[in-house]
């Protein structure tokens, strides 16, 4: 039997070795394959393309077809704001006689450089009026009234000072004292609107009408003053843009001096009763200077 299985399985054996053989080589050779292949292969094989990833988001493309068709308003625009404002003024009647103003001469002077400007100005006597100011009770406050116009053909900028120095050269500068304008107003004219020292700043526009002042009216005040001085004046700045510049002796910077309207007063009386019967205006009662 043994003999006979012998002689059987060696004609076969050659074929099943073929065949045995065969086999594990396309087995390993996968495998191979499969270990050979890079990463970046398998994952083109198990991620999508990305045009196709594009293709699913639609969101982008319709947007922007629809944004003609359904745009939104835009914000509204940015109001300009003008730093300096322009300041309202009253119509006055050029030929009205109001002898309780002192009009001031604007004419140039020798001394004026070419090409400066002057506004014209015309003021009341300094006068009184007790305000009642928060913290500090009733006090008696001094006020210049005055009207200003742009007769110069352009509009120009007005940011006066007022400054009263008594003999001894101190100065007091006029101050804010919103308490007191409309008494002031009650007092001068109802009809008229007064400034005080802040909302007085602006730009004057000309006055060119005929017949016609077009006019801004302020009021400087002050609480604080020296009630022991014969002798005081106001300066006024900001009426002219003339200035000067005069020569340092020590060799350093030159100093600037603007042209500047003084108002020159007396005070006839004491400090302990006063009165605003016993300012008067001196003679002559304004100079301009450059200070």
């Amino acid at each position: 039997m043994s003999i006979l299985v012998k002689r059987i399985s060696l004609p076969l054996l050659p074929i099943l070795l073929a065949v045995v053989v065969s086999v594990p080589r396309a087995s390993r050779g996968q495998d191979a394959a499969k270990v050979q292949e890079p990463p970046a292969a398998k994952a083109e094989k198990a991620e999508p393309p990305a045009e196709p990833e594009q293709a699913q988001d639609p969101a982008p493309a319709p947007a922007q077809e629809a944004a003609p068709a359904d745009k939104l308003p835009g914000p509204p625009e940015i109001p300009k704001v003008d730093l300096v404002p322009v300041l309202p003024t009253v119509p006055v009647r050029r030929d009205r006689a109001d002898f309780s103003f002192r009009m001031v001469d604007a004419s140039l002077l020798p001394r004026d450089k070419e090409g400066i400007w002057v506004l014209d100005f015309a003021f009341k006597p300094l006068r009184i009026r007790t305000v009642e100011i928060p913290g500090k009770g009733r006090r008696p406050v001094h006020y210049l009234y005055y009207k200003v116009v742009n007769h110069t053909g352009k509009p120009r900028t007005f940011i006066p000072q007022f400054i009263m120095v008594n003999e001894e050269g101190k100065k007091f500068e006029d101050q804010v004292i919103p308490q007191a304008i409309p008494l002031i107003q009650a007092r001068e004219d109802a009809t008229i609107p007064v400034r005080g020292a802040v909302d007085i700043m602006g730009i004057i526009p000309p006055s060119t009408k005929e017949g016609v002042d077009d006019a801004v009216f302020g009021a400087a005040t002050w609480e604080k003053w020296d009630p022991k001085a014969d002798r005081f004046s106001i300066y006024v700045r900001g009426l002219s843009d003339g200035y000067k510049e005069v020569p340092n002796p020590s060799g350093g910077k030159p100093t600037v001096k603007y042209k500047t309207l003084r108002i020159d007063f007396i005070r006839r009386g004491d400090e302990r009763n006063i009165s605003e019967k016993e300012i008067e205006l001196s003679d002559p009662p304004y100079e301009w200077v450059y200070w």
